[in-house]
């Protein structure tokens, strides 16, 4: 009888670990082959060290940029690199035991984007400004693969770019043209201040491969784009396989209501008339709120995903919010009816800050909800090609990641080869300040390749209603 028993044991023990390997094992489950149970965690010197986006490298090998800085100094602040093995573990082969720090002298720096060359080299691009504003300039560094400055590009490996006519600019992104040009984009403040008066634009710069200014863009390498003498932002830069780009972000209304604003431009830097209205594209998300786009990702097909936050007028709900356009820079009618999807966490605060393409279609929004507490988590929702929640991803479409009961979140986020998702922001500490935090989430599907066609949907032709 006790054999019978334990063999029932044994049974019930093999189901039991069969189901939880099934478990971990599902879209959206934290990759245990990755740092410890899926999560890493990377402090600079005792400071504070928050990323904003991750790169992942032909081998493997992935680079996570940001800002580091100690004792709340941020003339002190600095960009922040790290690369890291596939397990999670730092590339000691990188920088000074897999860490890079970049100092813009008397200046707080804030690395926002990075993308790997064919090559090999690391680009970044941010802003460098004084204490308190984001009144600087346009950054773009280039770094070798070990980590070290590359001399050949700018001025010691680092260019400087000042829009003329405004008080100063950031880098929110960068893009990598297949002539080897450099994209940034970001915002020209025109005329900065806190009340309606303030005026920014979206702004675009254009590098040749040494980080010259590319002449032949708009005026001397640089485009500045108003839409309606009010704030203007750009997150998010997209090149076309046509050479045209697009530049994803917010525009303020007269009302200062704040949308989604897209615009697309034609390779030498003019508005492209085709796309939208003369070129420019904004989306309401029906509340009079605050809607702004705050990362993009192109289609095979054409169409444009942008994904970021809606907030109601009383702020009382903040959501995940993501829009399809289709070529043409109209609302998609086939993506979640109208073109339009938000998704809710149940917790305050909730952006995203990052949209990734899978290669079956399906699209991951990461982020998280700006609350300042126990429920500011990693955040990451997945719909299906038609903008539907994708039920086999986490639950019900829907992963929450905790690091600790203090306030974190993911800013950024890229998709491996193999299709597994991996997350960057930073976690609060209750022993000191916020560190890197780095997860990577399992997933079936690869990333999208460039010779990949996503399914064929039905091309909408109703009108955006914007």
């Amino acid at each position: 009888m006790g054999s019978v028993n334990g063999t029932l044991r044994v049974a019930a023990l093999s189901i039991f670990l069969i189901g939880w390997q099934a478990t971990c094992a599902a879209d959206g489950g934290l990759d245990p082959g990755f740092g410890s149970g899926g999560k890493v965690m990377t402090d600079f010197n005792n400071s504070t060290d928050i990323a904003n986006a991750v790169a992942v490298q032909a081998d493997g090998k992935f680079v996570v940029v940001g800002t580091t800085y100690t004792n709340n100094d941020y003339t002190g602040e600095d960009f922040a690199i790290a690369r890291y093995n596939a397990n999670g573990t730092l590339d000691t082969s990188f920088g000074v035991q897999g860490k890079v720090k970049t100092d813009f002298p008397g200046l707080a720096a804030v690395a926002s984007s990075v993308l790997i060359q064919p090559d090999g080299k690391i680009v970044v691009a941010g802003g460098a400004f004084p204490l308190f504003t984001f009144l600087g300039n346009f950054e773009i560094a280039r770094y070798n693969p070990d980590g070290s400055l590359d001399t050949s590009f700018g001025n010691g490996g680092i260019v400087t770019t000042h829009f003329p006519g405004g008080q100063g600019s950031y880098a929110f992104a960068l893009a990598l043209q297949p002539d080897g040009k450099i994209v940034a984009a970001g915002t020209h403040f025109v005329s900065f201040s806190s009340d309606a008066s303030s005026n920014t634009d979206f702004a675009l710069a254009r590098y040749s491969p040494d980080g010259t200014l590319d002449v032949s863009f708009g005026s001397g390498g640089l485009v500045t784009t108003d839409f309606n003498g009010h704030n203007d932002d750009a997150f998010a830069i997209l090149i076309q396989p046509d050479g045209r780009l697009v530049a994803v972000g917010s525009a303020t209304t007269l009302n200062t209501y704040v949308d989604f604003a897209a615009a697309r431009f034609l390779p030498d830097g003019g508005l492209d008339a085709s796309f939208g209205t003369g070129g420019r594209v904004r989306t309401d998300f029906g509340l009079g709120g605050f809607d702004q786009a705050r990362s993009a990702v192109l289609q095979p097909d054409g169409k444009i995903v942008a994904v970021g936050t809606t907030i109601s007028p009383s702020g009382a709900m903040q959501r995940f919010a993501l829009v399809r356009y289709t070529a043409n820079g109209r609302l998609d009618r086939t993506f979640h009816r109208d073109g339009r999807q938000t998704i809710d966490f149940s917790s305050c605060c909730q952006s995203a800050y990052k949209v990734l393409l899978q290669s079956d279609g399906k699209i991951v929004a990461v982020g998280y909800p700006n609350s300042e507490s126990s429920d500011s988590d990693f955040l990451l929702a997945r719909v299906n090609a038609k903008g539907s929640l994708d039920a086999s991803f986490g639950t019900g479409g829907k992963v929450r990641t905790s690091f600790g009961n203090l306030n974190g979140g993911a800013n950024g986020a890229a998709l491996q080869a193999d299709g597994k998702v991996i997350a960057v922001g930073f976690q609060a500490l209750a022993t000191g300040f916020p560190d890197i935090a780095v997860a990577r989430y399992l997933n079936s599907a690869t990333s999208m390749a460039a010779n990949e066609q996503a399914p064929p949907e039905a091309e909408a032709t109703d009108e955006d209603s914007e």
